[in-house]
C-alpha cells in the first residue's frame, strides 16, 4: 500500500531472534527479541531452503504458515528493503522470508519496535 522509503532505517532488524509465532488466518505475527515485531497480512513466500511456500490469508493457508516455526531460534542475518515494499529477511538456518507490499489498498504488513511502527 505504501512502499518502503528508500532512505528509511531498517538495520534495527540485523541479529533480531525469532522468539514467536503467531499463526492466525488472516495475519501471521512473527516476534523476534527486543520487542521487535513483524506482522503479515497480505501474503509472503517462505524458503525453507528447498521449497518456496506462498502464504496467503484465506483458510486452508495455515499448513504453509506453520512451516515457519522453523525460523524459532534463527536470527536475521541481512535484510533487503525495496521501495516497491518489498521486505526479504535471510536467516542464520539458511531461509528466507520475502514479504511484498502486495495490496494497493490495504496494509500488507507491518514492522513494530518500541517507538515505532512501519506501516506498508
Amino acid at each position: 500500500m505504501y512502499g518502503l522509503s528508500k532512505d528509511i532505517d531498517l538495520s534495527f532488524l540485523t541479529g533480531r531472534e525469532v522468539i514467536q509465532v503467531a499463526i492466525g488466518i488472516y495475519q501471521i505475527i512473527f516476534g523476534f527479541d527486543e520487542d521487535v515485531r513483524i506482522s503479515a497480512y497480505s501474503q509472503f513466500r517462505y524458503f525453507d531452503g528447498q521449497e518456496e511456500w506462498i502464504w496467503k490469508p484465506e483458510r486452508g493457508a495455515e499448513q504453509i504458515a506453520a512451516r515457519t516455526v522453523s525460523l524459532l531460534g534463527a536470527t536475521i542475518q541481512g535484510f533487503e528493503g525495496q521501495e516497491n515494499g518489498t521486505l526479504t529477511l535471510d536467516f542464520s538456518n539458511g531461509h528466507r522470508l520475502t514479504i511484498p507490499d502486495s495490496s494497493k489498498e490495504y496494509e500488507s504488513y507491518d514492522i513494530t519496535r518500541p517507538g515505532e511502527t512501519i506501516v506498508v
